[in-house]
């Protein structure tokens, strides 16, 4: 990792901020580096390419998406439909930093294409769907459980389109309620979005 004084964890925080903030193709490893404070020359004797720093990037993005909302599907002390909801409601918090909507899709639509990050992106959203397959299996069969996972996933991306072009979170917030609703129950009151607490990408 670089010589200066960065904890590595912070360094991969600041890369992925942005990564998220310009998309893959327009960063630079000078705006990598200026906003990691460090030398161009230093980050290219730790990451000989742009492709290399950005896997380690996706690989740290994704560490952090499982801890913070992926991992809420095994809390048991929390009934199911509470566990979802809280699930989504992590993923609109994060889909709202910066109004950039959801970073991984963000880039399988860049590179996608290209095949650059496909196995990275292919594994992460794997473990998002296992784990709110995992969750639905309290309303459906193992395979309806899999299939719900996979629209839901979908119509949450779908939210996050319309709410980039309009800035109108409730966009979000209708996603989520509608998603609750159809399994007979009522979601938590809504909280207005001034209230909320703003996450960095690090929580």
């Amino acid at each position: 990792m670089p010589v200066k004084k960065i904890e590595k964890s912070d360094f991969l925080l600041r890369c992925w901020e942005v990564f998220h903030l310009k998309g893959y193709h327009a960063t630079s490893m000078q705006d990598l580096a200026q906003a990691t404070g460090l030398q161009k020359a230093g980050l290219y004797h730790h990451f000989a390419t742009k492709q290399a720093l950005m896997q380690e990037v996706l690989a740290y993005a994704s560490t952090q998406f499982q801890r913070y909302v992926l991992s809420v599907a095994h809390e048991t002390d929390l009934p199911p439909e509470q566990r979802l909801e809280k699930m989504l409601r992590r993923q609109r918090r994060l889909a709202t930093l910066h109004r950039r909507g959801c970073f991984f899709a963000n880039i399988a639509l860049e590179t996608g294409r290209d095949g650059l990050f496909n196995a990275e992106l292919q594994a992460l959203f794997q473990a998002w769907k296992t784990n709110l397959s995992q969750v639905l299996t309290a309303f459906f069969s193992p395979e309806k459980a899999e299939q719900e996972s996979e629209r839901l996933m979908m119509e949450y991306e779908g939210a996050v389109v319309f709410y980039k072009i309009s800035g109108d979170e409730n966009y979000l917030e209708a996603f989520i309620v509608r998603t609750i609703r159809n399994l007979g129950y009522t979601p938590f009151p809504k909280i207005r979005p001034s209230s909320l607490h703003r996450p960095t990408l690090s929580v």
